[in-house]
């Protein structure tokens, strides 16, 4: 498999998730780590990530807020953003999903299944789709 220009931020506050995850994309897609929901903010502006594996629990901010953080961010509020997340609720996946969120991907990342998600999601903007209420 050759590896893609895309990028992709990981944001967790837990190192072994980051490590996990890097392990399993960075062979694939070039990959940057956030380990809190104000560095993935940052990281937004010089990382210019084409899709975002995001925490949905993290100390300083959920990844509800930082979603809608980053998308209000002007050149930056289409960029695909996909929980990372051990279990949730219908609720708080129906509020992620009308907050912007694209899909989920259940932890322990596993890599087809990440892929999958992720180059469909790359694909989708590339040809500027994006699902409206």
């Amino acid at each position: 498999m050759n590896r893609s220009d895309k990028k992709v931020l990981i944001v967790d506050d837990l190192p072994t998730v980051l490590k996990q995850v890097v392990e399993v994309l960075g062979d694939r897609y070039d990959v940057d780590t956030a380990s809190t929901g104000t560095e993935a903010v940052e990281k937004v502006h010089s990382y210019k990530p084409d899709v975002i594996l995001m925490d949905m629990n993290m100390p300083d901010k959920n990844g509800i807020s930082c979603m809608e953080e980053i998308h209000a961010i002007p050149g930056f509020s289409d960029v695909p953003v996909i929980f990372m997340v051990n279990d949730v609720s219908v609720m708080t996946n129906a509020k992620a999903y009308d907050q912007g969120a694209v899909d989920f991907i259940k932890k322990p990342v596993i890599a087809n299944s990440a892929f999958r998600k992720i180059d469909m999601h790359l694909k989708l903007s590339e040809i500027g789709w994006k699902f409206e209420l």
